[in-house]
């Protein structure tokens, strides 16, 4: 029954009759029809459905929502961590560019400071070294006119002169 309805039914048949006919004189079946679509149901009315269906219907409702909320959650706390991540790491690279412009600032004042005070502290120790070199001249000298002084009159000429009696008596019982 499918076979003779079909277009290639109905081909083999004047195939097999003109088989020296030319094909492009051959009249072509018409394409069949689409076939019909599926049988609807009729739409249930809200107030025919039972309780149990209506709780059904609520209940998946429900949980579709809470499905829907965990995934909107979860994602909202993944985005909230990444961006969190992303401005931390904002921050330190922003922190390392302000220490290394800080050092680069910092390095030439420091070394200029650090030479300034080697050139104060070497000025400073030859300041130093003239005055205790002075100190010490001072000291000999001084030292060296006392001696003269206190002992110059202790010299033997200066003691005959005093009347003091350098002859001593050895008596021997």
């Amino acid at each position: 029954m499918l076979l003779e309805a079909s277009p290639l039914a109905q081909l083999q048949p004047m195939q097999m009759s003109s088989k020296k006919a030319c094909p492009c004189l051959k009249e072509e079946p018409p394409p069949p029809p689409p076939p019909p679509p599926p049988p609807r149901r009729p739409a249930e009315d809200s107030s025919k459905k039972t309780l149990e269906v209506q709780m059904t219907l609520f209940i998946q409702t429900w949980w579709r929502g809470m499905l829907v909320r965990r995934t909107l959650l979860f994602a909202t706390l993944c985005a909230l961590g990444i961006q969190r991540w992303w401005r931390q790491r904002a921050y330190q690279l922003k922190e390392e560019r302000r220490v290394r412009a800080l050092l680069m600032y910092v390095w030439p004042e420091k070394s200029t400071v650090l030479l300034q005070s080697k050139f104060r502290m070497w000025l400073m120790k030859t300041q130093y070294k003239k005055c205790q070199k002075a100190a010490q001249v001072i000291q000999n000298n001084w030292r060296h006119f006392i001696y003269q002084r206190e002992f110059s009159s202790y010299s033997l000429s200066s003691l005959a002169y005093d009347g003091i009696d350098l002859n001593v008596d050895i008596v021997v019982e």
